[in-house]
């Protein structure tokens, strides 16, 4: 039994992940969309799976970069789900091709204005996101 505990304890220790960096994910896709209306922001949606380790990089790597988590709190309406884990919202799963990690950037509307598949280092991340986001206001 000792052996039992023991090997779920390790077990529960490696595959214990935290994935939020410090991005302020909102809870749900349905919160996301309503706040995204009410603040006209693109909901950036992160499509990921447990044993990805390009999706692992963009958590320990690029959502604790500050500029790029704060650039991304002030900016959009950002939303995480685990594909593996999670199940997907029927817009989200319209556009998620099964490719992780896969980054969504849905307008209010609930159409897809841009997407991407992979990580990338913070700084190349930072300037999608900004590239991205100032396209959009740009539009209004």
């Amino acid at each position: 039994m000792r052996k039992i505990l023991l090997f779920l304890f390790s077990t529960w220790i490696l595959f214990a992940f935290e994935w939020s960096g410090k991005v302020n994910w909102a809870m749900s896709y349905d919160l996301a969309k309503q706040l995204a209306k009410q603040q006209n922001k693109l909901i950036m949606v992160d499509v990921a799976l447990s044993h990805c380790p390009p999706c692992k990089y963009l958590a320990t790597k690029v959502y604790t970069d500050d500029e790029v988590a704060n650039y991304i709190n002030n900016n959009f309406i950002p939303v995480f789900y685990l594909a593996d884990q999670d199940r997907l919202p029927a817009e989200v799963q319209n556009y998620f091709t099964g490719s992780t990690p896969t980054i969504l950037f849905i307008k209010p509307n609930g159409e897809l204005y841009y997407s991407f598949i992979g990580a990338r280092p913070p700084k190349t991340f930072y300037k999608i996101l900004k590239d991205v986001n100032d396209r959009f206001k740009a539009v209004k």
